[in-house]
């Protein structure tokens, strides 16, 4: 006898599941193309990123002879007047000056920032380097000559590939449009990862003794899983550096998200002569009595000002800050102050993309941690390369 319900079950089940079945498909095709093309630049980002967790000591190792001091044992660090006298003695008379950044740590040399006019009408941009215990020059470098990407020293041409790729900073948004097709990638592989029995402990296994495919998708499936939600977030941060007025717009809907800030005019007097970095530093310190120098921002015009940064401990980077103060250079009166603490949410959640994508949130525990992230997408792409071969090979036998 035929059950004509029991038939209509069966069939509606029936297509849901081929329905299921092409749904699952489409997806596994989407996150298979990206991965093979985008993939590729991917590797590159995110190696990068992973050795630029380390760029500050890899920098200095590089150049130990310009970057590094002999640290003294009974000697105080010059003051920062002498250090950029010093700086400034070494200099073409029509340099001008752009930062003083002060010693990231005990053996490391003091540096001050300027450009210069060239021959050939380009701006060069030079680091010099001082010796903060004794106030001598070590030696300079160019920064950046005009546009040249690969004027600079090797580490920022690493920093300039990790975002551009070297196409120059107008052409970042490629990278930045990778990023968000890869974070696309990343939440279709976490869905596809979904276990189709429903115990989510397969697919956190990988079955060393099975045969070579299985575990080359094991491992594809396991590290993709586990390390899904730190990608998300290093894409994602990424994508919204990249896109920062884009970002700030779309953070403006749920807080208020103050524009750059203006650190005010130094308003020149007949016969008064500029103040000097240390009594600039003192009109910081005013305000913000903890914390360190990190950086001096120097006037290069009349009404330009000094912008002092005092680094925080709990600040989650340690290679910026956003405590700085803006003082008139002639009279010493504080301007303007930026005041991380006085931040919207909207204001810390954009103070944190940085540290976030850099691993610096985190501390000395962030860099290699960090270094991980950056191989993941390597791992990633090897396995997935591999399946796919695999699978290839597979329907060309099947033939």
């Amino acid at each position: 006898m035929i059950d004509p319900i029991g038939d209509i079950d069966v069939t509606r089940l029936t297509r849901a599941v081929r329905s299921q079945s092409l749904g699952r498909d489409i997806i596994l095709h989407i996150h298979r193309t990206i991965g093979l093309f985008a993939g590729a630049v991917f590797v590159l980002i995110g190696l990068s990123g992973g050795l630029l967790a380390f760029r500050e000591d890899i920098d200095e190792q590089l150049n130990a002879p310009l970057m590094r001091v002999e640290t003294p044992t009974h000697m105080a660090r010059r003051s920062p007047d002498d250090i950029l006298a010093a700086a400034v003695a070494a200099m073409p008379p029509d340099a001008k000056l752009e930062r003083l950044t002060m010693p990231r740590h005990p053996g490391a040399a003091a540096t001050v920032s300027y450009l210069a006019e060239t021959d050939d009408l380009d701006s060069t941009f030079y680091e010099m380097f001082v010796d903060p215990y004794t106030a001598t020059v070590k030696g300079q470098r160019v920064s950046l000559h005009g546009d040249d990407a690969f004027s600079q020293p090797v580490i920022k041409i690493l920093m300039a590939f990790h975002w551009t790729l070297l196409l120059g900073v107008n052409n970042a948004y490629i990278i930045g449009g990778l990023g968000i097709v890869l974070l696309l990638s990343v939440v279709l592989g976490a869905w596809l990862w979904r276990p189709r029995g429903g115990d989510w402990r397969l697919g956190l296994k990988v079955k060393w003794g099975a045969s070579r495919e299985r575990i080359v998708y094991d491992l594809h499936r396991s590290v993709g899983i586990f390390m899904a939600a730190i990608l998300l977030v290093m894409l994602a941060t990424g994508a919204a550096m990249i896109f920062k007025p884009a970002t700030r717009a779309a953070v403006s809907f749920f807080s208020v998200v103050r524009g750059e800030p203006d650190f005010g005019k130094s308003t020149p007097a007949a016969g008064q002569t500029p103040i000097g970095v240390g009594e600039a530093i003192a009109s910081a310190d005013a305000i913000f009595p903890d914390g360190r120098v990190l950086w001096v921002l120097l006037p290069s015009a009349p009404n330009g000002v000094y912008v002092i940064g005092k680094q925080a401990l709990d600040e989650p980077s340690r290679s910026r800050t956003f405590r700085n103060v803006g003082v008139d250079q002639y009279s010493g009166r504080v301007l303007h102050v930026q005041d991380r603490n006085s931040f919207t949410a909207g204001e810390t959640f954009l103070e944190w993309l940085y540290p976030l994508h850099s691993g610096e949130a985190f501390g000395d525990l962030g860099r290699p941690f960090t270094l991980l992230i950056g191989v993941t997408p390597l791992i990633l792409y090897i396995t997935g390369l591999m399946r796919w071969r695999g699978k290839r090979r597979a329907r060309r036998r099947g033939l």
